[in-house]
């Protein structure tokens, strides 16, 4: 991405002082400003703090990127090599015939129905398949779950990537100090009040992006302690409660 490259420039940070100061490395940063590979949501924000820039707009960058497929691993040239198809000279005349080994039919000699019954079945397990692997993969590594991009609800799974600019604190899912947060909401700010309750000791459950009774309860606990209005609404003056942490 143009933008992250031209935001680390003009800070004047370096791949090592982000790698001291982030949770990625130094090739990770090179990849992302390089246009290698979509940063994740966590790196944009951190680097939009540490250049003491507004996050938002970069983060909307990255989502449109992710949805047009632009920011994607180049693959190695070896690979490449392998992959690109070979041409095959044509044939001079048609194949010659052959007979059908034990237990194959030949597609041609089935009604046009029964060939368009079998393409389904085929499809449909081909779907089955994938889903039984990808219900298997999320319920062995629940982070593979941590891009908020990727549910149209904004509840999932989230990190934590605490990030201290001045004397204020960042999880990596939101840079806002202002937008209301309450019951029901969902989305990555819900995901940065959630990381915060945690840096003040206290659990609110998963970091899942999902502002329910136990998130509501904590936030309230947390506005009892520094006596404001414990109406359970992450509001300006929450925010405020939230980032400063010690």
């Amino acid at each position: 991405m143009q933008q992250l490259r031209r935001l680390k420039d003009h800070s004047g940070l370096t791949l090592r002082m982000l790698q001291a100061r982030t949770p990625f490395s130094g090739s990770s940063w090179e990849r992302y400003l390089n246009g290698k590979a979509l940063p994740p949501a966590a790196a944009v924000t951190a680097l939009a703090v540490l250049a003491d820039a507004d996050a938002a707009p970069l983060l909307a960058l990255r989502e449109a990127a992710q949805d047009s497929g632009a920011a994607t691993e180049a693959p190695h040239r070896d690979e490449a090599a392998e992959t690109t198809p070979q041409r095959v000279p044509a044939l001079s005349g048609p194949p010659p015939p052959s007979s059908p080994r034990k237990g194959e039919h030949r597609t041609r000699d089935l009604e046009p129905g029964k060939v368009h019954g079998v393409a389904l079945s085929l499809a449909g397990g081909a779907l089955l398949l994938s889903a039984v692997i990808s219900g298997w993969l999320i319920a062995d590594r629940p982070d593979i779950v941590g891009d908020p991009a990727a549910s149209a609800t904004g509840v999932g799974s989230y990190s934590c990537a605490y990030v201290r600019h001045g004397d204020l604190t960042f999880a990596g899912n939101s840079s806002t100090n202002s937008r209301l947060v309450a019951l029901n909401s969902t989305g990555p700010d819900v995901a940065e009040v959630q990381c915060l309750l945690r840096r003040h000791h206290l659990s609110a459950g998963d970091v899942d992006g999902y502002f329910g009774k136990r998130t509501e309860a904590e936030v309230k606990t947390l506005q009892q302690q520094d006596h404001v209005s414990a109406d359970g609404i992450v509001g300006e003056q929450t925010w405020s409660l939230l980032r400063h942490v010690e």
